[in-house]
């Protein structure tokens, strides 16, 4: 059995646009023509992709799972558009990255350095921000080559790299700094905090700190992104931790001093990786040992 491109285009069209009449629109063609496309396909396959809700089209159990199929196909033929256009432009390699938004950019640009530093002019990187589970859902479709984020993917093949460890510092203006610094973690208690989101992975560790050392900081916010976190600090609004390893250029960049270190607190990072042939996604593997 021949499995056709085109019917599957008109079919991710539909499901992503909520429609035949919307699809056709965004396709360019007939109303009919999109529906004769999803019929050939639906025969071709032996299943039922849709049913009828009202006005709407739901998907069936059947047709999420071709949807899921799909996506990594178009992720597939995405990437390789994208490898010719850079062949002609001159560009050899071409590096799809999803970034987890509370890392550190100062921690991605120096796990990205090695495969700048190998490829040189060759590669070109192509970075992307969003949520763990979704920027592995990116990878497993073909649509990202390589994922930074503080925690192991669990996905069934896809491999995590673990890239290093460091403890935390705990930043403030010279102003908060000089207040809090004495008798640290103690002058923590009570102390302004900015803090990254519930659900994250440091944020559980710093809470468990706090709590085993009986300290209630005062959270003045609650930030998704780690750039927004920094500029907050930045402004005096409170403390806030960041990897010890990128300390000097935290203060440097922010004009901030270190309050205390939280050596017990690990920040992580992990590459995740699917296709690991990619010349980019081995250049910083072969660098950092991962």
């Amino acid at each position: 059995m021949w499995l056709n491109y085109h019917h599957l285009q008109y079919f991710g069209a539909v499901v992503d646009e909520g429609g035949l009449a919307a699809a056709a629109k965004r396709l360019g063609v007939s109303h009919p023509t999109v529906s004769e496309q999803l019929r050939k396909l639906e025969e071709q396959l032996g299943l039922t992709l849709f049913e009828r809700r009202g006005r709407r089209l739901v998907l069936t159990e059947n047709g999420r799972m071709v949807y899921r199929y799909a996506e990594q196909i178009f992720g597939m033929g995405n990437a390789l558009l994208e490898e010719v256009a850079g062949r002609r432009e001159g560009r050899t390699v071409i590096c799809r990255v999803g970034i987890d938004g509370m890392l550190p950019k100062l921690v991605v640009r120096r796990a990205l350095s090695p495969m700048m530093d190998v490829l040189g002019e060759a590669l070109r990187l192509r970075c992307v921000e969003d949520q763990h589970d979704a920027l592995v859902t990116r990878l497993r479709a073909r649509q990202l080559d390589l994922v930074l984020s503080d925690l192991p993917a669990h996905e069934r093949g896809v491999h995590s790299h673990a890239l290093g460890t460091s403890g935390l510092s705990v930043f403030a203006t010279p102003t908060l700094a000089a207040r809090h610094r004495r008798e640290f973690p103690k002058r923590l208690d009570g102390a302004p905090f900015l803090l990254p989101m519930p659900s994250t992975r440091i944020r559980r560790e710093l809470e468990r700190f706090f709590g085993q050392h009986r300290l209630t900081p005062r959270v003045v916010a609650e930030v998704e992104d780690s750039g927004l976190l920094k500029a907050f600090g930045e402004d005096g609004r409170g403390l806030f931790a960041m990897p010890t390893v990128v300390e000097r250029e935290v203060c440097a960049q922010y004009g901030v001093k270190v309050v205390g270190r939280i050596p017990e607190v690990e920040a992580r990072l992990f590459a995740l990786t699917e296709n690991e042939s990619h010349p980019a996604v081995r250049a910083l593997l072969d660098a950092t040992g991962g």
